[in-house]
């Protein structure tokens, strides 16, 4: 017998489901859809109206709170294998080409007329409707997850350009699966605004929890945007530094000070960007810290250590790859990280360069603002997915660290 998840009020429910619920099982069964699916689809939606609901400030584990006991009550021995067996022996592509092939037989003409025939015109277009409805929720969701990964997208694209290409490529692929660039989640905004003006969806009157703009396109060309989420970025990178360090913050400041209105602007600069970088790393870990650390998770990799005056000290490159990973331990196939690490330690060799062999000119100038973008990207990707979302009080540590050495 279908039981209705808890706490879901019918207007937190799949419409899927409601039409689903009043098709006969035998219908369904012919169709292939398995009895539970309709409680599992209100599940699913109640679950995203949790998450998108943004009454109060709610932690992500109070939006959660409520999901496990949904699912619970759905599958209260857990969920049977013989069910996802079939796909969880598969490969990606044949998993991929199992779909496909099950959703193709629907969007064919014929497969549509069929379904016409077998449902009614009626009860076609109910269910059309409801599928529109129950898609427009998720797509607010992914809006809302692109726009705000939009920052974070510019702090990738600025942070790999101190890379080569070869170095862009062996860290992160840098394919569209892998990295989010900006000028793919403006497209896909774009995608979405299409699904919604088609179809004349009003997010509002549909019960929706639609933030401000959330259910109009982007109008606005990417370099504007682009210039939009640097002023972010540059906002929130003065942010989190005054969060650690006042000296952190005159660094920042310093940066930009030296170059509007310095006669030696270009050393003073390179040195603000060079000293913030070195304090940063210095202060987050001590060197036995980071080679203990690294030992651990990188064993025998000759460019995390060097021996100096018979002591081992850790690398640049092993100071970063540890900050970047918070000391944490890597996860499995990660790859944003080392590519940020490596930027921190190509942004400081290039502004160390700088510091004494400066000449003043306009390009040194510009060279010296694509490396500060560097080093602000790849700091607030750091903070923000390493650091902050550390399951433990990581980031409360580090500012800790700060203020003992402040003392």
């Amino acid at each position: 017998m279908e039981e209705e998840p808890p706490d879901s009020p019918p207007d937190r429910r799949s419409a899927v489901a409601n039409e689903l619920r009043a098709i006969p099982q035998s219908v369904r069964q012919m169709l292939g859809i398995p009895a539970i699916v309709p409680d599992v689809l209100d599940a699913i939606i109640a679950t995203l109206f949790d998450i998108l609901e943004d009454a109060g400030d709610r932690t992500w584990d109070e939006r959660l709170e409520r999901m496990p006991a949904r699912f619970e009550k759905l599958f209260p021995e857990g969920i049977p294998d013989e069910p996802l067996s079939q796909f969880t022996d598969m490969g990606e592509e044949q998993m991929k080409a199992e779909f496909a092939r099950y959703f193709a037989r629907f969007r064919t003409g014929a497969g549509q007329r069929f379904l016409r025939r077998l449902l009614g015109s009626k009860r076609f277009h109910r269910l059309s409707v409801a599928f529109n409805k129950d898609a427009a929720l998720v797509l607010l969701g992914i809006r809302r997850f692109l726009r705000s990964s939009m920052p974070i997208a510019q702090a990738l694209e600025d942070a790999v350009v101190p890379l080569s290409a070869k170095e862009r490529a062996s860290l992160a692929a840098l394919n569209e699966t892998q990295t989010v660039l900006l000028s793919g989640t403006l497209q896909l905004d774009t995608l979405i605004g299409t699904f919604f003006e088609k179809r004349d969806m009003n997010l509002s009157s549909l019960g929706f929890p639609v933030r401000n703009a959330e259910a109009t396109t982007l109008d606005v060309d990417l370099d504007a945007l682009s210039e939009t989420m640097r002023v972010m970025l540059d906002v929130e990178a003065q942010r989190r530094a005054g969060e650690l360090s006042e000296v952190l913050l005159r660094k920042l400041r310093g940066f930009e000070q030296a170059l509007a209105t310095s006669d030696d602007g270009i050393s003073q600069a390179a040195t603000s960007l060079v000293e913030f970088i070195d304090r940063l790393l210095r202060t987050a870990f001590t060197q036995t810290e980071v080679l203990t650390w690294a030992s651990a998770h990188f064993p025998g990799d000759k460019k995390l250590a060097f021996e100096k005056d018979g002591v081992v000290r850790p690398t640049k490159r092993a100071t970063a790859l540890c900050f970047a990973y918070a000391g944490q331990a890597p996860m499995e196939n990660s790859t944003l990280e080392p590519l940020v690490a490596l930027s921190l330690v190509r942004v400081r060799d290039a502004a160390e360069k700088l510091k004494h062999a400066d000449r003043g000119t306009a390009a040194e100038k510009e060279e010296l603002r694509l490396l500060m973008r560097a080093m602000r990207g790849a700091l607030t990707f750091i903070i923000r997915f390493s650091w902050l979302l550390a399951a433990d009080s990581r980031y409360e540590r580090l500012q800790e660290r700060f203020m003992a050495q402040a003392a």
